[in-house]
C-alpha cells in the first residue's frame, strides 16, 4: 500500500512539474514571438470573454456584440484566474497546467473505479507524460477544461452502471446529467452525450429495465435542468432558447462549403460580414441552411470531406500549419502507433464487458462523428485520450499477466515417464 501511494504520488507530481515546464517553456516563445498566445484566434476570444466577467461587463464579444457565441464555462475559469492572478496569461497558464494535472488524477481514480490499482497508475503515467497532452493541457483554450468535466461524467456513469440495486440510483443519474450539463457549457458537442449515456445505461445497467428507463430519464433531465439558466439568459439577450450557442451554424458551414479542406478557416466570417446586417440568431440560421444546401448539392464531396475530416481527427501527429512535421512529430506517430496498440488488446481483453468498452470509447467514437460532419483535427481528439488511456493501461496489465504466466510455465520443469 506504502509503495502504490509512492507510485501515486511520485507520477502527479511528474505531470505537474511537466505541465509547469511546458508553461514556461510556451511562455518565453510567445514572449519572443510577439505574440500573447501559441494558437492565436479562439484563445483570443475566450480571453477577452474573461476579462468582461471578470469586470462584471456585458458577457459578449465583437461589435456589433455577439453575445451567444461561446458558452460561458470555460471564460468562467478564466474569469476566476484574473480575479486572482491579474490579467496575466502566464498566471491562466499555470492554472491550466494544475487543472491538467487533476485531469491525470481522475483518470487514476476512474481507473481505479473500473479495475484495479496497478491499471489505474499506469493510466495516470500514460496521460501524465503524453507529449500532447503536456502541450496542450496549459494552451488557453477549453479542451483541458472540457477534459475535467468529461472525466467527472464518466465516473459518475460508472458508478451508475455498478449499481445492481435502484437504491440511489435516481440520485446518481441525475447528477450526472447535472454533470453532462455543466459540462456541456464547456463544449456545445457534449450535449449528445445525454441521449448516449442513457443508451448506455438501458442496453448495460444492471438494475431491472423500467429502473434503467427511468434512470436515463433523469440523465436527460438533469442536463435540461443544469442548462436552463443559461437557455433562459440567452431568451432575454436573444428571445429565442439556446441551449448551447449560436455558434453551430458558422462552424458548420466551415465544414461543408465548396472550398472547405476538412480544417478550419473561419475567414468567411468577415470576409461577408453577415453579423452586420443580422442578428446573431439568424447570421447562425443563416449558415446553418447554406451548410446544409451544400450537402443536398454535393453527397459526394461530403462525404470526402468527412473521410478527410476523419483522418485530421485520428492523426497520430500534429495537423495545425506551422506544428506539424519535424522529430517531433515522428515521436508522437510512434508513441500514437504504441498506444494504438495497446488500446486495441484493452478493448479485446474487455470484450465481455461491453458496458465497460462503451464508458471508454464512447466519447471518442462520438466526437469522430461529430467531426466528420463540422472540422476535423487531433485538437478535437486529446480530450477523449484520457479514458482511452484507461483502456491502454488496462490492455498493458493483460498482455504483462499474459506474459507473466506464460514465463512461470517455460520455468517450471517438465516431469517425464522414462
Amino acid at each position: 500500500m506504502r509503495q502504490s501511494c509512492y507510485k501515486f504520488w511520485t507520477i502527479l507530481l511528474l505531470a505537474l512539474l511537466l505541465r509547469v515546464i511546458a508553461a514556461i517553456a510556451i511562455d518565453q516563445l510567445v514572449t519572443q514571438a510577439g505574440r500573447t498566445f501559441l494558437i492565436e484566434g479562439d484563445a483570443n476570444g475566450y480571453w477577452e470573454l474573461g476579462q468582461h466577467i471578470a469586470a462584471g461587463e456585458e458577457y459578449s464579444i465583437f461589435q456589433p456584440p455577439r453575445r451567444v457565441l461561446r458558452t460561458p464555462g470555460f471564460p468562467l475559469l478564466l474569469a476566476a484566474s484574473i480575479k486572482v492572478f491579474g490579467k496575466s496569461v502566464f498566471a491562466a497558464s499555470l492554472v491550466m497546467a494544475v487543472v491538467g494535472t487533476g485531469c491525470c488524477w481522475l483518470t487514476w481514480l476512474l481507473a481505479r473505479k473500473l479495475f484495479d490499482e496497478s491499471t489505474a497508475l499506469w493510466a495516470m503515467l500514460l496521460v501524465a507524460v503524453s507529449p500532447l497532452q503536456i502541450g496542450s493541457n496549459v494552451q488557453i483554450l477549453s479542451e483541458t477544461c472540457f477534459s475535467f468535466g468529461l472525466l467527472l461524467c464518466l465516473l459518475a456513469l460508472a458508478r451508475l452502471l455498478q449499481q445492481a440495486t435502484a437504491a440511489g440510483c435516481g440520485r446518481t443519474a441525475f447528477t450526472n446529467g447535472i454533470l453532462t450539463g455543466l459540462t456541456v457549457l464547456i463544449r456545445p458537442g457534449w450535449i449528445l452525450w445525454a441521449g448516449l449515456s442513457s443508451l448506455i445505461v438501458v442496453l448495460f445497467g444492471q438494475m431491472t429495465f423500467m429502473k434503467r428507463i427511468l434512470c436515463a430519464a433523469l440523465i436527460c433531465n438533469g442536463c435540461f435542468v443544469a442548462l436552463l439558466p443559461w437557455a433562459w439568459r440567452n431568451h432575454e439577450v436573444t428571445g429565442h432558447w439556446i441551449f448551447t450557442s449560436l455558434w453551430s451554424g458558422p462552424s458548420l458551414y466551415d465544414g461543408l462549403h465548396a472550398g472547405a479542406t476538412g480544417a478550419s478557416d473561419m475567414a468567411f466570417v468577415d470576409n461577408e460580414d453577415a453579423y452586420s446586417t443580422m442578428s446573431e440568431f439568424d447570421a447562425n440560421a443563416h449558415y446553418k441552411k447554406r451548410a446544409i444546401d451544400f450537402v443536398e448539392e454535393n453527397p459526394r464531396r461530403t462525404v470526402e470531406l468527412a473521410v478527410l475530416k476523419a483522418g485530421r481527427y485520428l492523426s497520430p501527429s500534429l495537423n495545425a500549419a506551422g506544428f506539424s512535421g519535424g522529430v517531433f512529430s515522428v515521436f508522437c506517430t510512434l508513441w500514437y502507433f504504441v498506444l494504438t496498440l495497446l488500446i486495441l488488446a484493452g478493448v479485446l481483453n474487455l470484450r465481455h464487458n461491453l458496458a465497460y468498452v462503451a464508458l471508454l470509447a464512447g466519447p471518442f467514437l462520438q466526437f469522430l462523428l461529430v467531426h466528420m460532419v463540422f472540422v476535423g483535427s487531433i485538437r478535437y481528439r486529446l480530450p477523449v485520450e484520457f479514458p482511452l488511456s484507461i483502456l491502454a493501461a488496462h490492455g498493458l496489465v493483460a498482455l504483462r499477466q499474459r506474459w507473466n504466466h506464460r514465463a512461470r510455465r517455460n520455468c517450471e520443469p517438465q516431469s517425464g515417464v522414462n
